[in-house]
């Protein structure tokens, strides 16, 4: 897994490309790891490791969706620093 300063490029690329969302999940879960591709770094997150499961309610009430993002917990650590350093829509450098 790659360093500290690594995943929090990976998170900052992930968030300028929309491909995680800046606002806070709605739901949160830990779990073990599902054999999954972690949506910051990529790399499999095995069924040996810990796995964070976010969740986020999308639509009107009528058209409920979910949009779910799997998160190694040092990415998820990463990906929460850096969507939080977002201003104005925005990400701050």
């Amino acid at each position: 897994m790659p360093d500290e300063p690594r995943l929090r490029e990976k998170a900052r690329e992930a968030l300028r490309a929309g491909k995680l969302p800046v606002l806070p999940p709605d739901r949160t879960f830990g779990a073990a790891g599902g054999g999954q591709p972690c949506a910051v770094c990529g790399e499999v997150i095995r069924r040996t490791q810990a796995e964070i499961e976010v969740e986020f309610e999308q639509g009107p009430a009528d058209q409920f969706g979910i949009d779910r993002f799997r998160l190694h917990p040092r990415c998820f650590a990463a990906w929460e620093f850096e969507r939080t350093k977002v201003t104005g829509g925005r990400l701050s450098t």
